[in-house]
């Protein structure tokens, strides 16, 4: 049994200066520079400028314009909200929607009309998220800033590329093949070495870029809103030449992006009075930065209100899992996800999928109220929920409640693997189908094969420098581990199994692992090196299984075996999935067969087809290329305890 031993599973972040004392001052010196160039240029543009002309010219505008323009800015700053909530569920910061939106806005409002964006920005979402620290503020302001620059190079080369008569059109195209190359390098999510990198997947990018394009429109119909009837300035001239503008003011860190804001524009527009043109600035300077700086100062003067997030349930203790195998938990990569105070699943995380792998831990059967939990968890992190080797009786409930909820919905389980178990307390070798398991062992004894075991870290020191060299032998020869819901060789996670080694003259040749759950055991590791005598992974096996049957183990599971070692599949993007990742595993089966095993059918269930197909190509991918075990897998021994708790089947 698994227990916690009290101290934390997670230490909090330190949190990171924002930038030295040195760096801050070349900040401002250098967006003062700027500001002060822009503020040349603009002063030397507008020498023959009448100012009251100017002044006449923002007093003409209508209220109806003024009204307009004001909407036009609410909508801008809702997608400005919304832009904060979208990262943060990139991040994962399980902070409530309308706080992130709440502090995005008054970062934005605020920090657009100060200048130095990043700084000013990350305290002021500091001082919006209670309980954070100023790194992950730090975080998201520049997660938001460069989201924001690209997301607006991508709807400017779009609006060039459309209207007939923008300039620079073959910036504008090599501006969108340079997208579409970031955005596929984001989709692979390649991993980089020494470096942990969230890559934003398709969904968080969509999101970003339709956000960036209401808040980007929305400021261009604002200005257009308060132009002078007389400037006479079609919507197609001044869109492209505003998002340039836009873009200039954004890249120069000067308050509101004063001086190159108007600079730009004004050389872009240059067939169409100044006057009036520096009127309708003005004004959209007036409503689209002036109002909302105020708005935002109040917002950050009364502070964040107490929106508090619903506590979630606790999880249950990973030995009350009805699957052995959920102790894969012990390998450092998943977690566990309490959806009701029943229910609590092992959870993973791919680019697009947040994965419930087997059933729910602390139940015989899950409940609806904790599928739509997972389906809530995943839609707050821009991910899709899917379940992986889950029993028909879990993949039916799935069904039959997505069915309710669409009627339309096309089929969307797949049977994806078979699990191999048997019931050591009735286990013989004497019957038929088990005619080639006794030749087999009966080779292994014949070359001098001993079984040592159960040898683990509760009752005897492994040979773990050995294991290590069998375990790379063994991983050299069959193209690398396998990773995800597949145990991989570690030190300290193989002490905390049941451990089975085979010697031959001395020497160990093979060992096996197994899980050890509160009623059943499930083979975990699989490791040998070459030259291995005929039977002797039979005989490790068959080892186990002897002394679960004298222990009266109600279940002994021999793990899943892919549905591809029996029939090759039939949709099309399983066999390109099979030509890609897979590997032969009808000798696996094979194996497996040798003991007579029931097969129990695991399946994958997601939303919908075509979901299933992204995770069928995600999963694979896990499993086939895995990342590399975390670090802290080396600590575990000191977060978990393996306590000798007496089971049921513990008699001797």
């Amino acid at each position: 049994m698994i227990r916690r031993n009290g101290k934390p599973q997670h230490t909090a972040a330190i949190p990171q200066p924002l930038a030295n004392w040195q760096h801050l001052a070349l900040r401002v010196t250098l967006s003062l520079a700027l500001a002060c160039l822009f503020l040349w240029l603009l002063s030397a543009r507008l020498t023959g400028i009448d100012i009251t002309a100017v002044t006449a010219t923002i007093a003409a505008v209508a209220p109806q314009q003024w009204l307009l323009a004001l909407t036009c800015t609410g909508l801008s700053f809702w997608a400005v909200g919304h832009y904060d909530a979208v990262l943060h569920q990139h991040f994962a910061t399980g902070l409530p929607a309308r706080m992130t939106r709440r502090a995005g806005i008054c970062a934005i409002a605020v920090s657009q009309m100060l200048g130095l964006g990043v700084i000013t920005g990350a305290i002021l979402r500091w001082r919006m998220l209670p309980g954070q620290s100023l790194w992950l503020a730090t975080r998201l302001t520049a997660a938001v800033a460069l989201s924001f620059l690209a997301g607006w190079a991508v709807v400017t080369a779009c609006v060039i590329l459309t209207l007939p008569d923008a300039p620079f059109k073959p910036a504008a195209g090599a501006t969108l093949i340079i997208a579409c190359a970031a955005a596929c390098l984001c989709l692979a999510a390649p991993r980089l070495p020494g470096i942990v990198f969230r890559w934003p997947n398709s969904f968080t990018l969509a999101r970003l870029l339709v956000l960036c394009a209401i808040d980007t429109l929305a400021a261009a119909a604002a200005f257009y809103a308060l132009c002078p009837p007389d400037l006479a300035l079609p919507m197609q001239v001044l869109l492209p030449a505003f998002l340039l503008a836009l873009g200039a003011g954004l890249a120069s860190g000067t308050p509101g992006g004063i001086g190159a804001f108007e600079v730009t524009l004004l050389a872009l527009l240059p067939a169409h009075p100044e006057t009036g043109v520096m009127g309708a600035i003005l004004a959209w300077r007036i409503v689209y930065f002036a109002v909302p700086a105020a708005f935002g100062g109040l917002i950050a003067a009364f502070g964040p209100r107490g929106v508090q997030a619903q506590a979630a349930p606790a999880a249950r203790p990973l030995y009350q899992s009805p699957r052995a195998e959920a102790q894969i938990l012990l390998q450092g990569e998943h977690c566990l996800t309490a959806t009701t105070p029943a229910e609590t699943w092992l959870t993973a995380r791919t680019n697009h999928l947040l994965v419930a792998l087997f059933d729910p831990i602390g139940t015989a059967s899950p409940g609806g109220e904790g599928l739509t939990a997972l389906q809530i968890i995943a839609t707050r992190e821009g991910r899709i929920a899917v379940l992986y080797k889950c029993t028909a009786r879990t993949a039916a409930l799935a069904r039959q409640r997505q069915s309710a909820a669409h009627s339309r919905q096309r089929q969307s389980a797949w049977r994806i693997a078979r699990e191999a178990w048997l019931d050591p307390r009735s286990f013989s070798l004497t019957t038929a189908p088990r005619a080639g398991l006794r030749r087999k062992l009966r080779h292994a004894t014949v070359a001098g094969v001993t079984i040592s075991g159960p040898a683990d870290a509760r009752t005897a020191p492994l040979p773990l420098a050995q294991m290590q060299k069998i375990a790379t032998a063994w991983a050299e020869t069959h193209g690398g581990e396998r990773g995800f819901s597949i145990g991989r060789f570690a030190p300290a996670y193989v002490q905390g199994q049941r451990v089975y080694l085979a010697h031959q003259h001395g020497r160990l040749i093979a060992f096996i692992t197994l899980h050890e759950g509160h009623a059943e055991w499930t083979l975990d590791l699989m490791r040998h090196g070459p030259k291995l005598p005929d039977g002797t992974m039979q005989l490790l096996l068959h080892t186990a299984i002897t002394d679960a049957k004298r222990l009266d183990l109600p279940r002994l599971s021999l793990a899943a075996v892919p549905e591809h070692a029996f029939a090759p599949p039939k949709w099309r993007v399983a066999r390109l999935v099979l030509q890609l990742f897979g590997t032969g595993t009808t000798g696996l089966a094979r194996f497996k067969s040798t003991f007579a095993p029931h097969w129990q059918n695991l399946y994958l269930v997601a939303p919908n087809r075509l979901c299933l197909a992204l995770a069928a190509c995600a999963l694979a991918r896990a499993i086939h290329a895995p990342r590399p075990l975390p670090p802290q897998i080396e600590h575990l021994h000191e977060e978990y305890e393996f306590a000798p708790i007496r089971r049921a089947w513990h008699r001797r």
